[in-house]
Order: C-alpha cells, then structure tokens, then sequence
C-alpha cells in the first residue's frame, strides 16, 4: 500500500513541476530585488538622519542599536535570547500536539466538533494575552512555566483551526483509495491523511513559531526572571531605547532566518509529497 499511494512516475513529477506559476519576466525579477533591499536600507537611511535632531532615548542612532543587536545575538546578552527560544519552541511543539490530539478526537467524535468549534475556540481567542500574562503569573509565579502557559494557551487555537481545515480539505476519493487497499483505519490515516496533514501542520507551526515570539515578550515583560521581555522591560525603566530596538530586531532577524532556513525547506518537501499522492489519485 505504502509504494501505491506514495511512489510517483517521474513524468509525473515533471507535470507537477511544469504545473507552477510562471517565472515572472527578468525586468519584474530585478525591480522586485531592487525594491526588496533598497526599502530596507532607504529606511536605515532615514533612520540615520532622523536620529541626529532627536534625544538618544527618543530615536537612538543605527549604530547604537547594532552594538545592543549583536549584544543579544551572540554577545552578553545573547543567554537571555536563547531563554526565550526555548521556551517558544516548547510552547509550539505543546501547543501543536494538544492541537492535533483535540483536532482528532473532534474528527473521530462529530458531536464534540461543535464544542470546540463553537464554544473552546472563540472563548480562548477573546481573552487577551496579557489577561492569560496575568492569569499565569497568579496561577504560576514568576517563573518559565508560566510563559510557557500564557503561549500555548495563545497558539492551541492556531494549530486546531488550520489541522480542522486540513482534514475538511483532504479529497475523499484519496480516503477511498486508502481503504481499497486496507480496512484498517489507521493505516489510512497513517499512510493517506497524515502526509496530506503535513502542509497545514507546517503552516500552523510557522505561524506559531512567529505568533509565539508576540506572545512570549508580553509573559516575559510581566512574569519572567530572564528572557527578552525581561531585557525589554529592564531598558523601558532604564531609558535605553536601543535595547528596546536591538530587541524588537533580534525577533525579527530570527523569525526571518528560521523561517527560511527551516520553514522554507520543509514547504517544499510538503508541496512535493501532496503533490505526489494527489498525482498518484489521478493516474
């Protein structure tokens, strides 16, 4: 059954692949490199000039906040990142594996669909993150616990709602398929749904990885004996805007880098495993 539904021809392969969008013209591609680093350093720029008529503690200069960047990248400072990373990782892999087992039961059980659907869901999406902040510093203490908490109760509803959709979206001829070669429903969850789940599981991890950082910095500002936050907060009472800037920028720089060096990749790892089951369907 695995070989089946798995294996692909290579003309297939090539199908999948002449499929895409069509590369845009050369004179597109090269504006939009253009525009892609040419804002960037037009504000740095700006930025720059800006920051000579204003107080450091208002618009510190780029330079500043670069020593303060690196600083929490791979300097003094860069233990207190690291505290954080853990911790969002953490929140993620949680998060996700409440999200999927909750998703599944829903699934398998369609009275308790609704329950989630109409009532678990919209309740932890109206409660703002500093009430769960707040709630979890009382509940927990200061403590790294308590982050974790105030993140995976901020991103469970992230990782339900995409894997739901993921499932509504699988194709029932490819189910039909599964069970032509077996009756056995966990074969065909195993080998049919779980690989066509991929894509909206990596979807909903890259958004919680990102959602994760917002949310850890707001538990970490209010109840955290280390981490950003903690940085952040500490540079708010002292006046040191550019370590509120290097903060806001060491997010952002690893946001952006794990997004292309992990998130990216397994994309297309994803893209071409669906693609090959949906391929396989048809021929």
């Amino acid at each position: 059954m695995t070989k089946a539904l798995m294996r692909a021809p290579r003309a297939v392969e090539g199908k999948v692949a002449d499929r895409g969008a069509k590369r845009p013209p050369a004179r597109s591609r090269i504006m939009s490199r253009v525009l892609a680093n040419g804002v960037p350093l037009l504000v740095v720029v700006v930025w720059y000039f800006a920051a000579q008529n204003q107080p450091e503690y208002l618009l510190p200069a780029p330079l500043e906040v670069a020593k303060s960047l690196k600083e929490m990248l791979i300097g003094n400072l860069a233990d207190q990142t690291f505290i954080s990373m853990v911790r969002i990782v953490l929140a993620v892999v949680i998060a996700m594996a409440i999200g999927a087992v909750l998703t599944l039961i829903a699934h398998l059980l369609p009275v308790v669909d609704g329950l989630f659907g109409s009532r678990l869901l919209p309740f932890v999406n109206a409660v703002p993150s500093v009430g769960w902040a707040i709630l979890g510093v009382i509940w927990l203490g200061v403590s790294d616990g308590a982050v974790v908490f105030v993140v995976v109760l901020i991103l469970l509803p992230f990782s339900m709602v995409t894997l739901r959709e993921g499932l509504r979206a699988i194709d029932p001829e490819l189910r039909e398929m599964g069970r032509s070669f077996t009756r056995r429903r966990y074969l065909v969850a195993l080998k049919v749904e779980l690989p066509l789940l991929f894509p909206y599981a990596l979807a909903a991890a890259r958004l919680s990885f990102s959602v994760g950082w917002k949310v850890a910095i707001i538990a970490e500002f209010f109840g955290a004996e280390r981490g950003l936050g903690l940085v952040m907060n500490q540079a708010r009472q002292n006046f040191q805007t550019e370590t509120v800037f290097a903060s806001i920028l060491a997010v952002v720089t690893i946001v952006f880098v794990v997004d292309h060096l992990v998130f990216d990749p397994l994309g297309r790892l994803a893209s071409r495993r669906s693609g090959t089951l949906v391929e396989e369907r048809n021929n």
